[in-house]
């Protein structure tokens, strides 16, 4: 008898992660859809940082995105920019603008990776649900398919609109957790919106060779 309900508990953690497994697989399938007729994309966002070595730190700001690789970070202090070739770090109290080259690989965080390639890069599964915000949302776990800063990360789809509702990225460094409200999908955003000219009387550093 025991070993008849070890088998049925057996079978039936197989068969639960089986469904799990499946439902993570349809949600991806839901949101890639809705992304992939997507051109851009904007919303107000907040951000919370909880550093290894117990700081913390915050802000809130809209962002801005359109394919391919391209994306803006407006906060009070701070201005985030790439066109996909050139980025841009802008930090209105130290009154200096970063310039380098974009660098897309394992070790750079884009926002793209996570609203319209995140299945390419993360293994999915799904860890529940929760309330975002008024949104009822799926919570689906990502591990990273290859090596780099991301250790792990969490994304929180509206279950009615298949929208990324919150991300949140762990490093060895710190978690970062990104809370979407406001997003409207195919605004029309300008390419001009993806390039940053420098105000006048900051100090530029250029790191592009």
């Amino acid at each position: 008898m025991n070993i008849l309900k070890i088998s049925i508990v057996i079978f039936l953690s197989f068969f639960v992660n089986a469904v799990y497994s499946q439902d993570a697989q349809e949600i991806i399938k839901n949101v890639q859809s809705k992304y992939n007729s997507t051109k851009d994309a904007q919303a107000t966002y907040s951000q919370s940082v909880k550093y290894s070595s117990g700081s913390t730190q915050s802000s809130s700001g809209i962002i801005y995105i359109q394919k391919e690789d391209k994306y803006r970070i407006e906060s009070k202090n701070e201005t985030i920019v790439t066109d996909g070739v050139t980025s841009w770090s802008y930090s209105k109290k130290k009154k200096q603008v970063v310039i380098d080259n974009y660098k897309n690989d394992g070790n750079t965080f884009s926002p793209n990776k996570f609203l319209f390639n995140y299945p390419e890069n993360f293994y999915s599964d799904l860890d529940g649900s929760e309330t975002i915000s008024g949104s009822d949302c799926y919570v689906l776990k990502l591990s990273p398919r290859h090596k780099g800063s991301v250790k792990s990360a969490k994304i929180w789809v509206d279950k009615e609109e298949n929208l990324i509702r919150k991300i949140t990225i762990n490093s060895s460094e710190s978690s970062t957790t990104y809370s979407l409200k406001k997003i409207t999908l195919d605004a029309g955003l300008a390419s001009s919106k993806f390039t940053f000219s420098p105000p006048e009387g900051v100090e530029v550093i250029d790191l592009r060779n």
